[in-house]
């Protein structure tokens, strides 16, 4: 059965969800969200685009970005998807599927300044929510560049934050705020059946008979950068990219701190 064609209505926003494959807690070490920052800074050059809003998790990912032409959303996510799998396999000594299968998009109406502001605070409440912090700081968030309006290297203000107040300093005040009043509404858990827990067991027991040495696809293609994984190293330039945007938005002193 063929995919359902996606709505891409033009001047529209979209708030974009990819998940790790399996929902695997593949980005969890710091170094491999620092690979997603760099890739999502080489996107621009791709596929004209404006990012509004990040938030790197363990397992996924959340953004909310407006691409100059609506109609080249997933020439984008193809390329984000596929360049940041190849980096981060290279850089885990791993081989495979590294995302979903596809993405999710939600496309959010200029106008609609409303939805725009509670898309961006549930971005940015996502570490909050799952309890890795007490605030909505993290460094691995754009949350910083709206609070403290300094420039990440990487996203910008979306027009909505924009029209909140007269000026700059009322409007993250105002959105700052917005965001404390932000209550989260816990997921119900999910049913397990007797297939779901016997499916289990045997993933397990097959676990136990693979072998732990990583190893890298042969059929891979030859990426421009070259690193050493067991060095944990990434190109310089790269480095810089992730190194600017975790202290434009990363805790400092007197902001809350972790709880993990």
């Amino acid at each position: 059965m063929a995919r359902a064609k996606r709505l891409l209505p033009a001047g529209h926003s979209f708030h974009i969800t990819l998940r790790c494959n399996s929902r695997q807690f593949l980005i969890a070490k710091a170094l491999r969200r620092d690979v997603l920052l760099a890739v999502l800074a080489k996107a621009k050059q791709k596929v004209p685009h404006r990012l509004y809003a990040v938030c790197l998790m363990a397992n996924h990912l959340h953004l909310l970005l407006r691409p100059d032409d609506a109609s080249e959303l997933p020439k984008l996510m193809h390329w984000i998807g596929w360049y940041s799998a190849m980096a981060l396999n290279r850089l885990s000594g791993r081989c495979g599927h590294f995302w979903e299968a596809r993405y999710y998009a939600t496309a959010i109406a200029p106008k609609d300044h409303r939805r725009v502001l509670n898309t961006l605070r549930y971005i940015h409440a996502n570490p909050k929510a799952a309890g890795i912090r007490k605030g909505f700081y993290d460094p691995y968030s754009n949350y910083g560049h709206y609070g403290r309006l300094e420039c990440d290297g990487i996203s910008e203000w979306h027009p909505s934050f924009l029209q909140l107040a007269s000026s700059l300093k009322a409007c993250s005040k105002r959105y700052a705020w917005f965001c404390q009043n932000y209550r989260h509404k816990s997921k119900g858990g999910s049913r397990c059946h007797w297939g779901s827990r016997m499916l289990k067991r045997l993933v397990e027991k097959g676990r136990g008979r693979q072998s732990k040495k990583n190893r890298v696809s042969p059929g891979q293609q030859k990426l421009p950068f070259a690193f050493d994984i067991r060095l944990n190293q990434i190109p310089e330039d790269w480095q810089q990219v992730a190194v600017r945007f975790r202290r434009a938005n990363g805790i400092r002193d007197g902001d809350t701190r972790m709880l993990l």
